[in-house]
């Protein structure tokens, strides 16, 4: 056929004949494509200039998203026939794409390419809008039809021909070099051999070590305690990287502050916000987010506003307003400016960070205060560049050479910190550098869960694999590796060790996005003009989208090889619902990462088309109302992670037992696994040997459960609904050898547990028990756990009004947690004994009314920390300020006791 790209013919009366017997076989698959694509070929038809007729910018825009559109729904399609096409059509639809951003660009010479981008769109609807084509999309193709759908192969190829000729003669343009994603991205190629230093192992998570703010941290407190009785705003000023939130924090979390202020709030803002976020991060920054999460989401801003100003109002309050980049202070206080730190201050924390609690060899100190010096007093390049000291051993000649690389132009100036970054980054092993630059995958100041992150990083094939070591621990070894190299801070602790979530440094942050998509590793899209503006490259490994629903569907994004795919909910209370996701896993085969836990999908059952997603790894969905998974997600055998956020029960189907790779399985609301045998004989069945995490569980804690238990053999953390009989429990977990934590819950009991037959594995090291109803009495069944750390008594876990410490039970407890039991007395068997609770570090009593007695050990026992009191009455409180008293008494002037107004 000829083609619309040559003037001359364009004005040909033949070609015009064509040109209308093409028209006469459109049919309109999509109404706005047929309407502007007839105009599109009356102004070709005309003897007027295209340019006069049709070259309005916005009508362009409509015809090319329309076209998107379409071309996209054809490559959707899964057929033999279409497959033939696929190719062409793939760069078609990459061509198109390319000509919309060009669209998008707002210059004055664009207008001169219109006419060009008109031509080319003419010729690429009559390709698309073909009626065999569609009819090939619907399934209903016959031999004629197929032998006409051919013959567009050429057609395809010669317009892809076009579009490449006008590329290549734009090329070099300021048009094209000012696209945000013009220049294609590759996969890095991954070492197969692993050369990398051996990563220290599990380190102890310091306490953020501050140096010279105790000056700061007083003139600021002065202000916020003293100043006056109005609202006070003290804005915290100075360049990045200089210590604004080290000094907020410390601030925040001061003694004289907590006592002063009814309410304490936190919130962050970053260079992006959105204002209902913000309102919704404030109002939850007491901890009590996953309560109040989703009624405020459906709110709006002035009922946000609202609600937030009854909370304030006649109270005295802290809000800390972090991470501003936009600050007006006239509308402020008077600025703080906080002061770089001085010479010996930077000295004194470079060594704090290398050495910790060790004395810097003598050979060193010289070399140390050089290197102090160079880093002008900013706080974040002297912790980056002593995370890389602490690598390097301590041979002076190294540290010499490592002085020498700092030149003073390299942390100075305005781009100071980001040269340190640099430097560190080049520091980093191989596989470090993938975990790092993993994190601008991640909403800036986005508080990470580290076991979430560590299990992507395994899904990438990030951490190595190393025989007799789980992977989890050793992708653990490198979360504290760069915790420990000062690139990764810790958010939260978990209460026996270990992170529980993390975040970066937004100087990080940047680096880290800006090295990514350097280094072709990842793509980032924030908001619907970068995803409608972006030239997919053939192999993108990895795209981040953050975005709403919305704007995440409408692009119709096309990346066939794409090898992981996270999306993020950029606006809070977004109504938008997905209801059919279907199209993802016909495009995106080569998935091993899928994580839409960003986007509601409206659905009640998993679609069987997930089944081509051969490689998929890690799989994270958010369906309120998902009932149902199919059977064949079985054929997902590399399948080890499945989240699935449903406010329903949800049945996983009998094949789930064919998964051997499946290492974590996470639905909110419950999961029922089919037992689904008539053999009684366990041993017989088959089982999940790798399955390694799994909540909610819902069964029955009976004989029938315990069968079903034996089948996840070496499961490591489980949490349990009891769907059974209140008045029973029977069941025994001594078989799981491996299980390290557990959680046990039920229905709301009207009384205590009147048969219990309950034995629990001896390595367990948390529990956590709730609505179990067990009787006081039977508490022995935990106080002998020769290893249990933690232990916590929710919600009518206990019946009873006494409980008596067993004589040398919970040998190893470290922490306790008592939340709304109704117990009166808690005694010990001897009270002169010193055999209770001999590790106890950490105790929280929560909504705890009736208590009366409380055990005297707790005034003696010496590695006690800190007792967290919140919502309890004032005989507890006497209680614990009797237990305070004692522990002075016995030289423990370090206890530090906790009172929450909230």
């Amino acid at each position: 056929m000829c083609s619309v790209w040559d003037g001359k013919e364009r004005h040909n009366p033949e070609f015009c004949s064509m040109i209308y017997e093409q028209q006469q076989k459109i049919t309109p698959i999509d109404f706005q494509v047929y309407e502007i694509y007839m105009e599109v070929l009356r102004a070709t038809r005309s003897s007027k200039s295209l340019h006069n007729r049709m070259m309005d910018k916005q009508i362009l825009k409509n015809f090319i998203d329309s076209l998107i559109s379409c071309l996209w729904e054809l490559l959707c399609c899964s057929s033999s026939f279409m497959d033939s096409l696929k190719d062409e059509m793939r760069i078609l639809y990459a061509g198109l794409r390319f000509l919309r951003s060009i669209l998008r660009e707002q210059q004055e010479k664009m207008d001169e390419q219109n006419e060009k981008i008109g031509a080319l769109l003419c010729e690429a609807g009559i390709i698309i809008c073909l009626p065999s084509l569609n009819r090939v999309k619907e399934g209903e193709v016959s031999l004629s039809e197929r032998t006409e759908a051919l013959d567009c192969y050429d057609m395809l190829a010669n317009t892809n021909i076009h579009i490449k000729h006008f590329k290549d003669q734009i090329s070099g343009s300021s048009i094209i070099e000012s696209l945000p994603s013009f220049h294609s991205l590759r996969a890095p190629e991954v070492s197969k051999t692993s050369s990398h230093i051996l990563s220290k192992g599990k380190m102890p998570i310091a306490h953020e070590v501050m140096v010279g703010l105790d000056d700061e941290a007083a003139k600021v407190i002065e202000r916020l305690i003293w100043g006056p009785e109005q609202v006070e705003i003290v804005p915290i000023v100075g360049m990045a990287g200089l210590g604004k939130t080290t000094l907020a924090k410390k601030v925040y979390n001061d003694s004289s502050v907590i006592c002063n202020f009814h309410i304490r709030l936190w919130c962050t803002v970053s260079q992006e916000f959105n204002m209902k976020s913000l309102l919704i991060q404030i109002l939850c920054s007491d901890g009590k987010r996953s309560r109040m999460d989703k009624e405020l989401k459906n709110l709006n801003e002035h009922e946000l506003l609202h609600k937030l100003y009854q909370r304030l109002k006649t109270k005295r309050y802290l809000v800390v307003f972090d991470d501003v980049w936009d600050i007006k202070v006239e509308y402020g206080g008077k600025p703080h400016n906080l002061r770089p730190l001085s010479e010996k201050e930077s000295f004194e924390l470079l060594l704090k960070k290398v050495f910790r609690k060790e004395d810097c060899p003598q050979a060193l100190c010289g070399i140390a205060t050089k290197i102090a010096k160079k880093c002008r007093g900013l706080p974040l390049v002297v912790v980056v560049v002593a995370g890389v000291l602490a690598t390097i051993g301590h041979d002076s000649l190294v540290w010499e050479e490592f002085a020498e690389s700092l030149t003073s132009t390299m942390v100075s100036g305005t781009d100071q910190c980001k040269k340190s970054l640099e430097l560190s980054y080049e520091h980093l092993p191989y596989h470090l550098k993938a975990c790092l630059l993993y994190f601008a995958a991640f909403r800036e100041d986005e508080k990470i869960g580290a076991k979430n992150l560590m299990r992507l990083w395994i899904a990438e094939g990030f951490v190595e694999k190393i025989e007799g070591k789980r992977s989890e621990v050793i992708a653990e070894e490198y979360l504290m590796d760069l915790i420990g190299r000062n690139l990764v801070m810790v958010s939260k602790s978990r209460s026996i060790g270990g992170v529980k979530t993390c975040y970066i440094h937004d100087l990080i942050f940047e680096f880290c996005k800006g090295e990514a998509k350097e280094k072709k590793f990842l793509q980032v899209l924030r908001g619907y003009d970068e995803l409608s503006t972006f030239n997919e490259p053939p192999n993108l490994p990895r795209l981040s989208i953050c975005s709403s629903g919305e704007d995440f569907i409408r692009p119709k994004l096309f990346c066939p090889y794409l090898g992981t795919l996270l999306f993020f909910d950029a606006t809070p209370g977004d109504k938008f619902e997905l209801r059919n996701i279907s199209f993802l896993f016909c495009i995106y085969k080569q998935l091993k990462v899928l994580n839409l836990e960003g986007i509601m999908l409206r659905l009640k059952e998993l679609p069987a088309e997930v089944e081509s997603l051969l490689c998929l790894r890690y799989l994270a969905l958010r369906a309120w109302k998902m009932e149902f998974i199919p059977p064949s997600i079985a054929k997902l055998s590399h399948l080890e992670t499945f989240r699935l956020y449903s406010h329903q029960m949800v049945s996983l189907p009998d094949s789930i037992w064919n998964m051997k790779k499946l290492r974590h399985v996470h639905v909110r609301h419950g999961v029922v696994i089919p037992f689904s045998s008539n053999d009684n004989v366990v041993e017989n069945l088959s089982t999940l040997p790798n399955l390694d995490t799994l909540s909610t569980l819902r069964l029955y804690l009976d004989k029938e459960g315990e069968k079903l238990l034996r089948r996840i053999p070496n499961i490591r953390r489980l949490k349990i609904f009891h769907l059974g009989d209140q008045n029973r429990v029977c069941c025994n977990m001594s078989r799981l050898e491996c299980l390290e934590s557990l959680t046990l819950g039920g229905f709301c009991l009207l009384g205590s547990v009147e048969h219990v037959e309950l034995s629990f594995p001896i390595n367990l090291k948390e529990l956590s028990l709730e609505a179990l109803g067990l009787p006081c009495r039977e508490m022995s069944l935990i106080e002998q756990l020769p290893n249990l750390e933690v232990l916590k008594l929710r919600v009518q876990s206990m019946e009873g009004r006494k409980w008596e410490l067993m004589e040398g039970g919970l040998p190893k407890l470290r922490v306790l947690t008592l939340k709304c039991v109704a117990i009166v007395e808690w005694i010990e068997t001897d009270p002169d004994s010193d055999d209770y609770f001999p590790c106890l570090q950490q105790l929280e009593l929560h909504g705890i009314s009736y208590l009366e007695i409380m055990p005297a050990c707790l005034g003696r026992i010496s590695t006690l920390e800190t007792i967290n009191v919140s919502f309890c009455g004032d005989g507890v409180k006497s209680l614990v300020r009797e237990i305070e008293e004692a522990q002075k008494y016995n030289g423990n002037e370090n206890l530090k006791i906790i009172y929450r107004k909230y």
